[in-house]
């Protein structure tokens, strides 16, 4: 695939950036190590700065000139590795923050369809709306969800969301946080599925978030697992999957059926 101008340019300001590091950066870092490893072993050895003022002007002579194209070949391609290694960085950076854009805008419209096979809705992670007070109760239900999302075909759990879709705010939620933003409640829901359903599970949940109605909704994206997910009560392994527009749960039979149906 051919480069554009722009990529050749781009890159090349890299090659050239690290001829000149090669020389003037590698070269004299180079000579200290030198210089460290004679002092070691000599003692009449001369200082750093004597060593150096002696030995880096001769990279200008012409007899030398070798040396000023090794050095100058060793930054280039540091200079290019560098450079590579920045433009698929930011192309990665700017597509990942497209898709969680994207992510974003797809929260008002799930919660105007209502809840699916994919789409469920909860109103809060841990604040029990009837009781107003802190339920833990609470995230052993999301865990539940969750659990029938990974075993399922993953799907999305949005937070905040009463049951008609309408959006109720993350407020009760973030304060019950030690810190009462977004990011410590992206990490509560890592820890729900950490401790419920296994630290393995984190890598396929992501959580992003939106404005609606000038209140904030937490879209958990789940992806289906690579293992059958459990989720322990009462000192039994019991195996939840999404059903419908509902979780439910499965007998020891069923479970056995659709765990070597689906992962074996």
């Amino acid at each position: 695939m051919a480069l554009s101008p722009f990529k050749l340019s781009f890159l090349a300001a890299y090659l050239l950036v690290g001829a000149v590091v090669g020389v003037l950066v590698i070269h004299p870092l180079n000579l200290v190590v030198v210089w460290w490893e004679l002092a070691r072993f000599s003692e009449s050895a001369p200082t750093l700065i004597e060593f150096l003022s002696a030995r880096l002007w001769l990279v200008l002579l012409p007899r030398h000139l070798d040396v000023a194209i090794a050095y100058t070949v060793v930054g280039a391609i540091v200079g290019l590795a560098f450079g590579v290694f920045t433009r698929n960085y930011l192309r990665t950076s700017r597509a990942y923050q497209s898709l969680r854009e994207e992510q974003t805008a797809l929260i008002p419209d799930l919660m105007k369809q209502g809840e699916t096979g994919r789409v469920e809705f909860k109103s809060s992670l841990r604040w029990d709306m009837k009781e107003n007070r802190i339920n833990r109760g609470l995230e052993t239900v999301i865990a539940k969800t969750l659990a029938g999302f990974f075993n399922a075909d993953g799907g999305h759990l949005l937070v905040g969301v009463d049951d008609d879709g309408r959006p109720l705010g993350l407020d009760k939620d973030l304060a019950t946080l030690k810190s009462p933003d977004l990011d410590a409640f992206e990490r509560t829901v890592n820890d729900i599925v950490s401790k419920n359903l296994g630290g393995d599970l984190c890598p396929y949940i992501h959580t992003v978030f939106a404005r609606v109605e000038d209140k904030d909704v937490a879209m958990i994206i789940v992806s289906p697992a690579p293992r059958a997910v459990y989720v322990e009560e009462n000192r039994a392994s019991v195996f939840y999957l999404r059903s419908g527009n509902s979780t439910r749960k499965l007998d020891v039979r069923e479970t056995v059926n659709y765990a070597n149906r689906r992962w074996s």
